[in-house]
């Protein structure tokens, strides 16, 4: 299991304003074992039990911006409990410790912690990978980041019809989408997945 703690930073997001509400709302259509919660002030607390998941919820998250982010990977209790904030085990502790990693970072607060310390440096393979992700996030133009959100809505979009959505011209959107690193990013996403895999599959779930 994935479990991913976003602790919100003050004046580090597209807004000074409490990033949680945005995080919770761009996490609404997910389908995800436990519903995501604020859990004190502008922290939140996420559950996911596939890597895929995992990874949906970090790049929303990055969009919305404003947060240090810890994913845990590994075990939690079962039966799962009624609420996220009430989730125990080895994955949340990791979370956890993943969280203090990554607030301590400056650059790209995010940081990934494995359970099993067999896993230790996957977890630092999938965190550089996740950082570089985040990162092409974080430098995008409003512009850019608008043309990579539709694009990520409906991969299959002709530009003509992005540019009809969005309400600018094709060259726009071919010229927004060219110049973010869309491309590149989601080149990356598949091996992250396949690394977060790697982790859980040979935890104890």
């Amino acid at each position: 299991m994935f479990v991913l703690s976003l602790s919100g930073r003050p004046g580090h997001g597209r807004t000074a304003v409490d990033p949680v509400p945005a995080l919770l709302a761009a996490l609404e259509e997910l389908d995800l074992p436990l519903a995501p919660e604020r859990t004190a002030g502008p922290d939140a607390l996420v559950l996911a039990g596939r890597a895929e998941e995992a990874l949906e919820v970090l790049l929303r998250a990055a969009e919305v911006g404003g947060f240090a982010l810890g994913l845990g990977v590994g075990a939690v209790q079962r039966p799962l409990p009624g609420s996220v904030r009430e989730i125990a085990g080895p994955a949340v502790t990791a979370a956890d410790a993943a969280l203090r990693a990554a607030r301590a970072t400056s650059e790209v607060p995010l940081a990934v912690r494995a359970a099993d310390d067999r896993h230790r440096d996957t977890a630092a393979d999938v965190q550089a990978v996740l950082r570089l992700v985040c990162w092409m996030i974080r430098a995008r133009s409003r512009g850019q980041w608008e043309a990579v959100r539709a694009l990520r809505r409906e991969p299959d979009a002709t530009q003509a019809r992005l540019a009809e959505q969005l309400g600018v011209t094709q060259q726009t959107v071919s010229r927004a989408v060219k110049t973010s690193g869309w491309r590149e990013e989601s080149a990356a996403h598949p091996l992250a997945v396949r690394l977060l895999s790697m982790i859980d599959l040979t935890s104890a779930r």
